[in-house]
């Protein structure tokens, strides 16, 4: 072999469908594109530089993610935020199958998983804003159970891009990110050591520590007036 082909292949650009998730989703998770905003094939392919096909896959992809909802008569729109009940609810069927696919991890993980998540790890640990820190948190997660090989992850990516949000709008407006930074080093540890049980135990202490902060960002605080979904209420109590 060449002394020049040895070194590692340069890395192959997102197909054109990938390249409209991830321009429209970084737009949605940053906020620049609110619930409610329309996402004509026009506006897409304006915005993407691509053309209608791979932006009606594109959008046919967010939506399976739940960012993008079809609505009669008026297309393609960005899905409105979830209701704090809702995002509440989530964390409760979080507790009950990411704690589980990290005992899994635990027993399952590769040195190279390890060392992704450590990479992952010290990129969280410098972030401050919320929104950085949000989509690092989310790698560090997802790198976690996809090393389940559990075919429950599916069901867990069916919601964390929606969870994303709420932990940068709602769950690090009220607790820094670097508050979780121990709770994620704790868990790096019981994955080094293999120890399945501490880690499915760790992950669910730092998963209830996200709820905690959700809810207390769902509270109103006094002289405030909101209503039990966290949005701002009228005179009349109406949203």
């Amino acid at each position: 072999m060449h002394a020049d082909l040895a070194v590692a292949r340069p890395k192959r650009p997102p197909s054109y469908s990938e390249h409209v998730c991830d321009v429209l989703r970084d737009d949605i998770l940053s906020g620049r594109l609110p619930g409610g905003s329309r996402l004509t094939e026009a506006y897409v392919m304006e915005r993407t530089g691509v053309s209608r096909t791979p932006v009606r896959e594109g959008l046919r992809r967010l939506e399976a993610e739940g960012l993008v909802t079809t609505r009669r008569h008026r297309g393609a729109v960005v899905t409105l935020r979830l209701t704090g009940p809702e995002a509440l609810l989530i964390y409760d069927v979080r507790l009950v199958l990411e704690p589980q696919l990290t005992r899994l991890a635990a027993e399952r993980m590769t040195p190279e998983e390890l060392g992704a998540i450590r990479e992952i790890l010290d990129r969280f640990d410098v972030a401050s804003d919320p929104r950085e820190a949000s989509g690092i948190d989310a790698d560090f997660h997802m790198t976690i159970y996809e090393a389940s090989g559990s075919e429950l992850l599916n069901v867990v990516r069916g919601y964390w891009t929606r969870i994303q949000l709420e932990l940068s709008e709602r769950v690090y407006a009220t607790e820094m990110p670097r508050r979780f930074v121990r709770e994620h080093r704790t868990i790096m540890r019981t994955l080094e050591q293999g120890d399945a049980q501490l880690a499915q135990e760790s992950m669910a202490v730092h998963i209830e520590h996200g709820r905690r902060s959700l809810l207390k960002s769902l509270t109103p605080k006094a002289g405030s007036s909101r209503n039990a979904d966290g949005h701002a209420a009228t005179p009349e109590g109406r949203p």
